[in-house]
C-alpha cells in the first residue's frame, strides 16, 4: 500500500504539512463559532500524533476528542474569513476525518 492509500501515512503527511505552515498570531485570541482555534489545533495535533505513533490506533477517549474536534471544525469552517487561511483548517478536518474513518481499536489490556 502506498502513502496515498495508507491512512496513517496520509495523516503523518498532513501533520508534517501543518507543522510547516506558519502560525498566524491572529489565531492566538480568535474564537470562531464559539471555538477557540488554538485549543482545537493543539488537541487535534496531540491526538493525530498518538494515532500515527500507534499505527492508526487511538483509545476511546482520544477518539471522542477527535469526533468533538471534527464537529467543531464543521461549525468553524463556514465562518472563517479568507485571511484566516481556511486551507489550514480544512487540512485539520481531513486529518480528523481520516482518524475517525480508519481507527483501529486498541486491544484490551490483559490482566
Amino acid at each position: 500500500m502506498d502513502a496515498a492509500e495508507d491512512p496513517v501515512a496520509m495523516v503523518a503527511c498532513l501533520r508534517e504539512e501543518h507543522r510547516n505552515e506558519p502560525w498566524n498570531p491572529r489565531w492566538n485570541d480568535l474564537e470562531v463559532a464559539g471555538v477557540d482555534l488554538v485549543s482545537l489545533d493543539t488537541r487535534l495535533e496531540g491526538c493525530a500524533y498518538m494515532w500515527v505513533a500507534n499505527d492508526g490506533s487511538l483509545h476511546e477517549q482520544g477518539m471522542a476528542t477527535v469526533r468533538l474536534i471534527l464537529n467543531q471544525l464543521e461549525k468553524v469552517l463556514p465562518e472563517l474569513a479568507e485571511d484566516d487561511n481556511p486551507q489550514v483548517w480544512h487540512r485539520l478536518q481531513r486529518m480528523a476525518q481520516l482518524i475517525v474513518a480508519h481507527n483501529i481499536r486498541p486491544a484490551e489490556a490483559s490482566s
